[in-house]
């Protein structure tokens, strides 16, 4: 049997950043897909300041292509409440780029991929057993499940575990004035209309708890957009396993884009540092990122009262009378 030191399961944004960062303390690594990159991945790819501050921080030899954007406009019930320029700007990333250049610097680094699936997770005598399509099979001191909404690694801690919402988009024609939009309604359950403009084309989408095609349709159509191919994909938003040491869960796969924007590549690139270095160090995973844990309580709070009738009342409230107010605040938490 073949053995690793770390297995990841996953080679998007999370697993690939924390094999290269596993890579650069000079840990013994190993990525496992399924998936052919470049490949296409349901995505606003937007990356917030903090988001790329981060990155830069992590990898910064890292170089990738963008859009830079810095005009938002948010409307509530289809009417414009705020137009402003931000205080940095938002980088739009194509997902299927992005995502394969992140994984070809981790192969650079040395670090082994195998473009397999994973189809069983066993446990024997304290040491982790993976078994691939092929039946090969691996034993590893560490297995970190990087493998989206639909994670076999959290299934495995939790066979119950929650897809969480439904979130559908399509690419749609390219906006003349290069802006970010958002829509807020009452009919949305905590959710929202978003559209963010690429260098060639617009990605419009829609994702709330109780999404259905016939509501994304519904929805894309009252914010004036043509019918177009949608593609769809879950976004987590709890975590309901149990959180193990040596088993560690990051990115959407561990249930940690925020709960009330849906942002999930600042959580990959957090969550993934944090495995990294509670790998090379043999810290519990749970302490590491425990501020992290901490702020999903925060943040499932904050969102049952954003998207309520009050909260949306509020809000249409401060961008009329005090909107400078308004994106301060923005200006501040995106940073």
């Amino acid at each position: 049997m073949e053995k690793v030191k770390v297995l990841i399961a996953g080679a998007g944004p999370a697993g690939s950043t924390c094999g290269l960062l596993l890579r650069k303390k000079g840990v013994d690594c190993m990525v496992v897909d399924r998936a052919v990159f470049p490949r296409d991945k349901i995505c606003g790819g937007g990356l917030t300041p903090r988001s790329y501050k981060l990155l830069g921080r992590l990898l910064p030899e890292f170089k990738y292509d963008y859009n830079s954007v810095h005009r938002l406009k948010l409307c509530i019930e289809g009417e414009q409440v705020l137009d402003f320029l931000m205080g940095r700007e938002l980088r739009i990333v194509k997902r299927r780029q992005f995502d394969a250049q992140l994984l070809e610097a981790y192969r650079q680094s040395g670090g082994q991929f195998v473009n397999e699936a994973l189809t069983a997770i066993e446990e024997h005598d304290g040491a982790i057993v993976v078994t691939l399509k092929s039946g090969r099979q691996i034993a590893c001191d560490y297995l970190v499940g990087a493998d989206g909404a639909n994670s076999r690694v959290r299934r495995y801690l939790n066979p119950k575990s929650s897809h969480g919402i439904l979130c559908m988009e399509q690419y749609g024609p390219k906006s003349a004035d290069n802006a970010v939009v958002g829509n807020l309604s009452r009919k949305y359950q905590q959710g929202y209309y978003y559209s963010f403009p690429n260098e060639a084309y617009d990605v419009q989408g829609f994702g709330d708890g109780v999404t259905t095609p016939e509501t994304f349709r519904s929805v894309l159509n009252e914010m004036g957009c043509p019918d177009l191919k949608a593609l769809g994909a879950y976004i987590p938003q709890s975590i309901d396993y149990p959180i193990r040491d040596r088993i560690i869960l990051i990115g959407d796969a561990g249930g940690f884009p925020n709960r009330l924007t849906f942002e999930g590549i600042y959580y990959a690139f957090l969550t993934a540092s944090h495995a990294a270095e509670a790998i090379s160090t043999g810290r519990p995973f749970a302490l590491v990122n425990k501020q992290v844990f901490d702020n999903k309580k925060k943040e499932e709070r904050a969102a049952r009262f954003f998207y309520s009738n009050t909260g949306l009342t509020l809000l249409r409230w401060l961008c009329k009378y005090c909107s400078g107010l308004v994106v301060w605040l923005f200006n501040k938490a995106s940073d």
